[in-house]
């Protein structure tokens, strides 16, 4: 059964997230660390949104916001080693936060109010680095820390800021439970919120564009995984994960002197997501699987033009192919539902309905 577990891991690295709460983007998953012996592996996946907002309610003639969401990429590496019988490490670079949103047409572009287009391009970067040690019976404990800088820019009707950080730090510890031969794995993981402290330029549309240098702190958020697998009949995996994310109070505001502080970014809702998914092995080189996602609806209206979307529900398929005994290849796609949203603007509410989102990628991963 060992072949084919890893098509869960393979679908969870692979789907992306194109509508996840806040702007959470890889799920900051630990699963490396329950492969077998040392192992690579490399990940890539494209999201593409198709995000479409009404005309504003009092004044229609401004006209729709079209293609809000922008299409990303997505990438991470991971290496695990076994140091002993007991006790392996592993370090993942990854891509944990992001945000594209771009508003070309409407009311919050510069054929209405504004002199640009309302946007926000926001990246991250991580290196985590974990332990883990097995103990007799199945258990284990990992822990570890996570270096995180973020850069990004955003267009808003306050103005324009152009910000980043270098790397800060937080923590990683988890437990886990595993009993091979039914397949089963239990793996709780809770990872502390992060301190970032940034370098900005700031230019405010009250202050005539004027710029100015503020330093600020946001603190991104802690988190808990829950990740559960097991078998449930000859060659048949059922497999899930549960992830909460502390997002209710996220906030981005930066002082100025003659102004005052400015609120860029301002979340209200923690977020929960869930999904469940059922791999089957067909052969000695083929498995496939399929899952189900689901994430719970934040706060409507949305507080910020820059989340367009809250919850959302999605579907997934994949599989992995054992090209030899070293060697696998993962592939998959997600159907991805954004969840309707209201945005608020001084022309009317815009309604933001119909949405969807298609989430590609595919996995290379080697044993040695």
């Amino acid at each position: 059964m060992k072949k084919y577990l890893a098509t869960s891991a393979a679908l969870a690295l692979i789907s992306g997230t194109a509508s996840a709460g806040g702007i959470d983007r890889s799920g900051q998953g630990v699963n490396i660390l329950f492969e077998e012996g040392s192992y690579m592996q490399l990940t890539f996946s494209h999201v593409s949104p198709d995000v479409n907002g009404s005309p504003p309610a009092f004044v229609p003639a401004l006209g729709a916001s079209t293609n809000v969401g922008q299409s990303y990429n997505y990438g991470s590496f991971g290496y695990k080693q076994k140091l002993t019988d007991r006790l392996d490490a592993a370090i993942i670079i990854d891509q944990p936060f992001g945000a594209h949103v771009l508003y070309a047409d409407g009311p919050f572009s510069s054929s209405g109010p504004l002199p640009y287009d309302a946007t926000a391009d926001i990246d991250s970067h991580a290196i985590t680095g974990l332990l883990q040690y097995n103990f007799d019976g199945g258990f284990s404990v990992h822990g570890g820390f996570r270096a995180l800088t973020v850069d990004g820019k955003i267009e808003s009707g306050d103005g324009k800021l152009d910000a980043s950080s270098d790397y800060n730090f937080g923590g990683i510890i988890g437990v886990a439970y595993e009993k091979p031969e039914i397949a089963l794995r239990v793996a709780l993981t809770y990872s502390s919120a992060v301190d970032v402290d940034f370098q900005s330029t700031q230019a405010l549309l009250l202050n005539g564009l004027a710029s100015t240098n503020p330093d600020f702190t946001v603190e991104f958020p802690e988190s808990v995984n829950l990740d559960f697998q097991t078998g449930i009949a000859k060659d048949t995996l059922l497999f899930g994960s549960i992830r909460w994310v502390g997002w209710g109070g996220f906030n981005l505001t930066t002082p100025d002197a003659t102004q005052g502080d400015t609120q860029w970014v301002d979340f209200d809702d923690d977020t929960v997501s869930y999904e469940i998914g059922v791999g089957r092995r067909i052969n000695d080189k083929l498995s496939l699987a399929v899952t189900l996602g689901f994430e719970e609806p934040g706060t409507r209206p949305s507080t910020t033009a820059l989340a367009p979307t809250t919850g959302s529900k999605s579907v997934g398929l994949g599989g992995t192919y054992q090209v030899s005994d070293a060697l696998s290849i993962s592939g998959g796609v997600r159907y991805i539902v954004p969840g309707d949203q209201i945005v608020s603007s001084a022309a009317g509410d815009i309604n933001f309905t119909d949405n969807s989102a298609i989430a590609a990628g595919f996995r290379i991963g080697y044993s040695f």
